[in-house]
């Protein structure tokens, strides 16, 4: 079976957006708050995320809570202190779910792959960009294959995978980067892998 991987979820109603019109930088020290690495999160909200029946609805309690401690400086890729390919507060927010580890290391691929375009210039309609564009887009094959194998219903791999993509493009700046890699996808198929586990990371 043949599917588009293009995506373009509906960035910009993710409340919180900072829609200011500074350029795009890529200076990871460049930050205007301390990223969030450790949260003390009260016995309450623990047990609210327990009590909620899919993954992207503790999504959706973590960001009620804590959306003000979200990195939204001017850098695109945000702190990334232990260099693993996502952002320190994302990381933050999946290690506070409330899910098995397999599921957790599925959803921090999915959230690596979201951030990894924006770590290349994607403004120019080069061969070497379109070809870099898709190398980045058929790893999101790999999540899918990942999530399904590691037991996520459906709509959950797919609502997660909605919410990493606003929380990874929550300004204007880093938008515009993904909509700049996202053009470059038009006309790309690609063939969607199986469940297995050799395609988790």
């Amino acid at each position: 079976m043949l599917t588009k991987t293009k995506y373009l979820p509906l960035l910009l109603l993710l409340s919180g957006c900072n829609l200011s019109d500074s350029a795009p930088q890529n200076d990871e020290n460049n930050t205007d708050s301390p990223p969030i690495t450790d949260i003390e999160v009260p016995e309450e909200i623990v047990q609210e995320l327990k009590d909620q029946p899919t993954v992207d609805a503790q999504f959706g309690v973590l960001y009620g809570q804590y959306d003000h401690l979200l990195d939204r400086s001017d850098s695109l890729t945000g702190t990334d202190e232990n260099q693993n390919g996502i952002r320190d507060d994302i990381e933050t927010f999946i290690n506070l779910l409330d899910v098995t580890e397999p599921v957790r290391n599925a959803l921090m691929q999915d959230a690596r792959q979201k951030q990894e375009n924006l770590y290349h210039d994607f403004s120019e309609n080069t061969d070497e960009n379109i070809d870099k564009a898709w190398e980045i887009s058929d790893k999101y094959l790999r999540v899918i294959a990942c999530k399904e194998y590691v037991g996520m219903a459906v709509r959950d791999m797919t609502n997660t995978s909605k919410t990493l993509t606003a929380l990874t493009y929550n300004t204007k700046s880093r938008t515009l980067a993904y909509l700049a890699y996202n053009r470059l996808l038009d006309g790309h198929l690609s063939t969607l892998l199986d469940a297995k586990e050799e395609y988790c990371e």
